[in-house]
């Protein structure tokens, strides 16, 4: 019966099952399906109807105080909330249905709820309500332009996986958005559509460089740039300074930089070096000959953050870095789990904050080369494609061998995922009050014949230390800004590693069908229970489990001090 009405094409379908998850999970609707007994909006018994006899599960949304209610089907429902919808939905306002063809009228009315509900002064909710529309609309924009390019050859397995996300973080309604490029600038610089270029270098007056380490470490230098640039390193007069093109291009408009230029403190040397890749951060580049990852700034707004390098996230990332580097080495460099540390940072010495951000990079130890092609960033693993079938699927098989995977299968691959991620994390922060922000995009794994050998946690960035379990804080200043009080730590362990990381790849496990989250989640309860931690007895007991609100927090504009809510917590036996 569905089939004679519109259905949402594959992409559409892909963006309305994202905001749809992310709208029901920031507004506490954890189980929007019908119940059995409930025939629905009586304009769509008959779909309803159809809908069950196929074996899907009707879904019924409010949107609050607007009177539209979206309608639909799906055909997995997850307990953290990663639903799979059906291309069937509809859209409605007191009774007057039309079927959902496309994610932009989902945008909307999610928008104007979220104006209706905010309780703000009318002209102040209309301002964030016409900020949010904008970035989701440029989103879903963003989305369907990276649909349509298609991957050339001659990229690593490794550039692959990091520049194959084209959805982004799903629990997040403008996972896309970015503002400051052009369509020139896309294709010159946007991961998603396979960009490598070359680093601008600038060669910095040794007085103006300001160069920050970790344990005394030299920065590595590009040694083709080096060379270029053998006669201004003499005698330490200048050092290179690498700088994202665009930026470069975005500095050199500025007043202040120009008259440095002009009193030659600072040189602008131009492309030089090894060609890079960007990450699936974007403004992050990997350099594969150096072994190496640089965290550039980028002056572009990319979700709701501008990707610069203010000085006090630089000073978090290596002070994690230094915190990191006085625990026991077989801590740092595990045979299943691996840490990859900031190595420094450089920027100019300049009055200004927000110019010291606009030209700070970070440099960032990168995976061993033997191992990096085995390796691939979680979110690309876990990303499902508009069409065809997520690349887990592939490695499941692998691992597999002969046989079709089951799941037996599925409950031995998951115990050697959580030997290479949850277990040494919740050990970190047990023993040592370290919790990484070990989020999908964060986390990379290498994988052995389809199985899970060897996790990798980057970007200290998001570290958070406890002041009550650290060892060392004699090592630290007392002020800095990557120690947190016990509770805040551990409330930011729970949702990056448990929430974001685990819970979404237990999802996306049980959305093969081969297993349920449930079952995963007894597995994960048994074995983070064996380690008779006092915090897991308590993190087995409590009714829920904190999740950022990246909706909420977009509409309320409060990035960097975002919002949270808690969902149901799937660890507890209920």
């Amino acid at each position: 019966m569905t089939m004679h009405f519109p259905r949402l094409a594959p992409l559409e379908r892909r963006l309305v099952e994202q905001y749809l998850n992310t709208y029901c999970r920031e507004t506490a609707c954890f189980d929007p399906r019908l119940a059995p007994t409930d025939a629905g909006p009586a304009e769509l018994q008959a779909q309803i109807t159809g809908w069950r006899a196929a074996g899907l599960m009707p879904y019924l949304v409010s949107f609050a105080q607007t009177g539209y209610q979206l309608v639909g089907a799906l055909n997995y429902f997850s307990p953290i909330g990663y639903h799979r919808v059906t291309p069937f939905a509809w859209i409605g306002y007191n009774g007057d249905w039309c079927p959902l063809t496309n994610a932009t009228p989902l945008v909307d009315r999610i928008v104007d709820t979220l104006a209706d509900a905010s309780g703000q002064p009318a002209k102040t909710a209309q301002q964030c309500r016409d900020r949010l529309k904008t970035l989701m609309r440029n989103s879903v924009d963003k989305v369907r332009r990276f649909h349509q390019h298609h991957a050339a050859g001659g990229r690593s397995a490794f550039v692959a996986a990091e520049q194959g996300l084209r959805f982004g973080h799903i629990f997040h309604v403008t996972s896309k958005a970015s503002e400051g490029f052009s369509e020139e600038d896309m294709q010159r610089y946007a991961p998603e559509l396979g960009a490598s270029f070359r680093l601008h270098y600038f060669a910095v007056a040794a007085n103006l460089l300001d160069t920050r380490v970790v344990n005394a470490e030299q920065l590595p230098i590009d040694p083709e740039a080096a060379r270029f640039a053998v006669e201004l390193l003499a005698d330490d007069g200048y050092h290179l300074l690498p700088c994202h093109p665009w930026q470069a291009n975005h500095l050199l408009s500025m007043s202040e930089i120009t008259e440095l230029v002009k009193n030659r403190s600072l040189i602008s040397l131009g492309p030089l070096g090894e060609v890079v890749w960007p990450t699936s951060s974007v403004r992050t580049v990997w350099l594969p000959a150096q072994q190496l990852f640089l965290k550039l700034s980028l002056n572009i707004r990319i979700t709701n953050f501008v990707r610069n390098n203010p000085p006090e996230h630089v000073e978090r990332a290596l002070d994690a870095s230094l915190a990191l580097s006085q625990l026991p080495q077989e801590v740092l460099e595990q045979p299943t789990f691996h840490i990859l540390a900031e190595l420094g940072s450089q920027s100019l010495k300049l009055p200004s904050e927000a110019l010291r951000a606009a030209c700070t990079v970070v440099y960032r130890k990168a995976i061993p080369g033997a191992e990096v092609e085995h390796a691939q960033v979680v979110a690309s693993v876990l990303e499902e494609p508009a069409e065809g079938e997520i690349p887990l699927w592939a490695l499941l098989r692998q691992a597999a061998g002969r046989n079709a995977p089951d799941a037996a299968l599925v409950q031995r691959w998951w115990a050697r995922y959580l030997d290479a991620s949850l277990m040494p994390l919740l050990r970190l922060f047990s023993e040592y009050g370290i919790s990484l922000e070990a989020h999908l995009q964060n986390a990379m794994m290498a994988f052995q014949d389809g199985w899970p050998a060897r996790g990798y946690a980057r970007d200290m960035e998001g570290t958070s230390i406890s002041r009550t379990r650290y060892p060392f804080l004699d090592r630290l200043k007392p002020d800095s800004p990557v120690l947190y009080d016990e509770q805040q730590a551990w409330h930011r362990f729970q949702y990056y590693v448990l929430v974001n990381h685990i819970g979404h790849v237990i999802a996306c496990l049980a959305r093969t069908g081969l297993t349920t989250e449930a079952a995963l989640w007894r597995d994960t309860a048994g074995r983070i229970a064996a380690t008779g931690n006092p915090l897991v007895r308590q993190l087995l007991a409590q009714p829920t489990l904190p999740a950022k609100a990246n909706m909420l927090s977009s509409f309320q504009q409060r990035g960097e001090r975002p919002s949270w809510v808690e969902i149901p917590n799937p660890l507890l036996q209920r």
